[in-house]
């Protein structure tokens, strides 16, 4: 008989202890799990803060290209062939800007609007100021006549707006 105690005994304490972790389980699990929850979704946010923010830079990055690429004394030393007419070169000079301009197009997410506002401005602008340069020339110009013109109206913009939108720029990715 004391067997039967002892193990009816065991029993009621192994059940009653068994019984005790189901429930500490039990109020305990939803703590656990929205804790679990939470730090997860932290962690989801640090890193998709930490991607956009790659990006912002990325973004930055390649408008500060483009300002430089498109700054007309740069394209035309990239793009300078003397086997082309004035405007077989003008052309080709603004089409480069547009292909530059549209590979560049969607860093617009993730840059101001001032930023991007000063982009457009200045890609406008430079257009301008080649299809104007051609304007006062006349037909038997050469190559260098176009360029000595662009380069001479670049003299005289005070101040630089290339290294404007390039201030601009470094100003928004420094704050």
């Amino acid at each position: 008989m004391e067997l039967t105690t002892f193990f009816a005994n065991l029993f009621i304490y192994t059940f009653s202890i068994f019984a005790g972790i189901l429930l500490s389980f039990k109020l305990l699990w939803p703590k656990i799990e929205s804790y679990m929850l939470r730090t997860s979704s932290l962690n989801r946010s640090k890193a998709f803060l930490r991607e956009n923010l790659q990006l912002t830079y990325t973004a930055y990055e390649r408008l500060l290209l483009f300002t430089l690429r498109i700054e007309p004394y740069q394209l035309m030393l990239r793009m300078h062939n003397p086997n082309q007419s004035v405007s077989e070169f003008r052309q080709a000079l603004i089409q480069e800007i547009e292909n530059e301009y549209q590979h560049n197009f969607t860093q617009q997410l993730y840059v101001s609007s001032v930023a991007w506002h000063t982009i457009n401005e200045l890609k406008k602008n430079t257009i301008s100021l080649l299809k104007n340069s051609s304007d006062g020339l006349p037909k038997e110009a050469t190559l260098d006549n176009y360029i000595s013109v662009v380069l001479k109206h670049m003299k005289e913009l005070e101040p630089n707006p290339y290294e404007d939108a390039q201030k601009i720029l470094k100003r928004e990715l420094s704050i």
